[in-house]
C-alpha cells in the first residue's frame, strides 16, 4: 500500500533504476491479510484452575507422561502402540501429503524454469500467405514496380532450437505469499491434528488397559466367590437337612450361588473384548499379546494430588487447540490472498537460447536469441466471481474464529472438570478403602472366633464373600481413579508443570500489572 502512494505522487516518474527497486520491494511488502486477533471469549480466559490440593508436585516430561503411572507393562504397551498403531501411522500419512502440499503452494514464490529441444519443419505452398502477397501467384503481379521474383512453388523451413525459459509472477499484492503462508499453517494444524492422534492413541491404550487389569480383577473375585458361595450352599442345605434353618434361608444362598455363576460368562466376555481391543491398539491380532500383557497385573494407584494454581496457558499444549489456531492463521492468510485477486496480475516470461537451421549449427555462439515478455492482467467483470470469493473468504475466517473460541472453552471445561472428577474419585478411593479395611478386619474377627470354637464357619464364609464384595468395589474405585488422572492428563494434552506458591504469586503480581494481556493465551504469530 506503501508503494501505491509513492506511485500516486511521483506520478510513475523520475524513480529511476534504485527508485523503481525501492518501489518493487515495497509493493512486495504488501498484504491484504487482516490483522490477528483474539475471540472475545479467549482473551477473557481465566488466569488459572481452582485447586483445592496444594501447589506441589513432580514435574513431567511432556512427551513420555504416561511414565507417571509408574508401570513397566503399560510403558511397554505404549511403546509398542507409538511404533505399530495403524491410526498414528494413518495420521503421519495425512501429514506427509500435507508437507508436499505445502510445496506446490510455496512454489509459484519462485520463477519457473523450462528447458526445450525441438526441431520444426515447415513446408507451404508459394501462393499462400505471405508468399502470396509478393507475387508467389503466378497470376499476380510483383509488388514492386520493375522487379520480378522468381518464387519456388514451396516455401520449406527447418529450424533447430535449444533454449532455457523462465516466468515469474511478480507477488505486488501478497497473493502468493499468503496462499503459501496458509499452506504452512494448514500443514502445523495437520501435525497438530497427527499429535492429537497420538495424544489418543496413548490414552485409548491406558484407559484399555486399566479396564483389562480391573477386568482380570472382578473375574478372579467372583470366580472366588462363586467357590465360596457354592460352599456356603452346601453347608446350608446340610443345616436345612438337619433342621437348623429354614427353607427361605436355603432357596436365598441358592440364588446368590446361582447368580455369581451366571456371572461368570459375562466376565470372561469382558476381559477377552478388553484384551482384543488393546491388542488392536498395539498393532497386532487379538489373542496374541502375552508378550506384553503377563497374567500378574498390578498398576500402581496415584493418589497424589494435582498441582493447585495450574495456569490456563496449560491449554496451549493441548493439540486440538493449537490445531484451532493454526486453522484460524490459514483462514486469515486466505482472506488476503482472495483481496489480492481484486488487483492486477503483473507477470515476466522470458526465454533464450539458441536458435539454427542444422543441428550442428547450434553450437556457434552467434545463432543465440531471446526474448523477454511483461504483461499486466486486470479483472474487469467477472461476474461478482472474486468478490464472493472475499466474501467466502472472511465467512470461513469467521467460522475458524468461532471454531477456536469454543476449542478453548471445551477444553477449559475439560481440565477443569476433570480436575473436580480426580479429586472426588480420591475421595471415594479413601472412602472405599476404609469398607475394605472394615471387611478385612470383620474376616479376621470371624476366622479368629471360628478357630476358637466360639464362632460359626458360615458365619466365617459370609465375611469372606463380604470382603470379596469390598474387593470388588475398591478394584472399580481403583480403574476410576486411573481412568480419572488420565483424563487430567488428556485435558491438558499430557503433562503439567508443578509451580512453586511463589512463581505463581509473582505472574499474578504481573498480571496486576498488565491487566488484559495476561488473560489471553500467549501470542503465537
Amino acid at each position: 500500500m506503501s508503494a501505491a502512494r509513492v506511485a500516486s505522487r511521483t506520478g510513475g516518474r523520475g524513480l529511476g533504476r534504485a527508485g523503481g527497486l525501492l518501489l518493487l520491494a515495497a509493493a512486495g511488502a504488501c498484504s491484504f491479510a487482516p490483522g490477528p486477533r483474539l475471540p472475545g471469549t479467549v482473551a477473557e480466559l481465566p488466569e488459572a484452575y481452582e485447586a483445592e490440593a496444594p501447589a506441589a508436585g513432580a514435574a513431567l516430561e511432556p512427551r513420555d507422561w504416561w511414565r507417571a503411572f509408574d508401570d513397566a507393562t503399560l510403558d511397554r504397551l505404549i511403546e509398542t502402540a507409538l511404533v505399530a498403531n495403524l491410526d498414528l501411522h494413518e495420521a503421519v500419512a495425512r501429514l506427509e501429503e500435507l508437507r508436499h502440499r505445502y510445496r506446490i503452494a510455496r512454489a509459484p514464490l519462485f520463477p519457473a524454469l523450462t528447458l526445450d529441444a525441438n526441431g520444426n519443419r515447415s513446408s507451404t505452398p508459394a501462393n499462400t500467405g505471405l508468399g502470396s502477397q509478393f507475387g508467389g501467384d503466378d497470376e499476380a503481379e510483383s509488388p514492386i514496380p520493375g522487379l520480378s521474383f522468381n518464387f519456388p512453388d514451396r516455401f520449406e523451413f527447418t529450424t533447430y532450437s535449444a533454449s532455457l525459459g523462465f516466468a515469474y509472477e511478480l507477488d505486488f499484492w501478497g497473493r502468493l505469499r499468503n496462499e503459501s503462508g496458509a499452506a504452512v499453517r494448514d500443514f502445523l494444524a495437520s501435525r497438530a491434528d497427527a499429535e492429537t492422534v497420538r495424544l489418543t492413541v496413548i490414552a485409548s491404550t491406558i484407559s484399555t488397559y486399566l479396564e483389562v487389569v480391573a477386568a482380570r480383577a472382578q473375574l478372579g473375585i467372583a470366580e472366588d466367590n462363586v467357590d465360596l458361595l457354592r460352599e456356603r450352599a452346601e453347608l446350608t442345605r446340610e443345616r436345612y437337612q438337619a433342621g437348623v434353618t429354614n427353607t427361605f434361608e436355603l432357596y436365598a444362598i441358592r440364588q446368590q450361588y446361582r447368580t455369581a455363576e451366571s456371572n461368570l460368562p459375562g466376565l470372561r466376555t469382558a476381559v477377552d473384548d478388553a484384551e482384543g481391543r488393546l491388542a488392536l491398539l498395539v498393532g497386532r491380532y487379538a489373542g496374541r499379546i502375552e508378550d506384553l500383557l503377563p497374567a500378574a497385573l498390578e498398576p500402581a494407584v496415584d493418589t497424589t494430588p494435582i498441582p493447585g494454581g495450574l495456569p490456563a496457558s496449560l491449554l496451549e499444549d493441548r493439540p486440538d487447540v493449537m490445531a484451532a489456531f493454526e486453522r484460524v492463521e490459514a483462514a486469515r492468510r486466505r482472506v488476503g490472498a482472495r483481496r489480492a485477486e481484486l488487483l492486477p496480475t503483473i507477470s515476466i516470461n522470458g526465454a533464450v537460447g539458441r536458435q539454427a537451421g542444422a543441428p550442428e549449427d547450434l553450437r556457434f555462439i552467434d545463432q543465440w536469441f531471446s526474448n523477454l515478455i511483461g504483461g499486466l492482467v486486470a479483472p474487469i467483470f467477472q461476474g461478482g466471481r472474486l468478490r464472493a470469493n472475499v466474501g467466502a473468504a472472511w465467512a470461513q475466517y469467521d467460522q475458524a474464529l468461532i471454531a477456536y473460541a469454543r476449542t478453548v472453552l471445551d477444553a477449559f471445561r475439560d481440565v477443569r472438570t476433570s480436575l473436580r472428577q480426580f479429586e472426588n474419585e480420591r475421595e471415594r478411593y479413601a472412602q472405599v478403602m476404609e469398607q475394605v479395611a472394615d471387611a478385612r478386619a470383620s474376616l479376621e474377627n470371624q476366622l479368629e472366633r471360628y478357630q476358637s470354637g466360639v464362632g460359626d464357619y458360615v458365619e466365617y464364609l459370609d465375611a469372606r464373600v463380604n470382603l470379596n464384595g469390598a474387593e470388588n468395589t475398591r478394584v472399580l474405585a481403583e480403574r476410576g481413579i486411573g481412568e480419572a488422572r488420565l483424563a487430567v492428563h488428556r485435558a491438558l494434552g499430557g503433562a503439567w508443570v508443578a509451580e512453586d506458591v511463589e512463581d505463581i504469586e509473582a505472574s499474578e503480581d504481573e498480571t496486576s500489572e498488565n491487566p488484559g494481556g495476561a488473560a489471553a493465551l500467549p501470542d503465537r504469530r
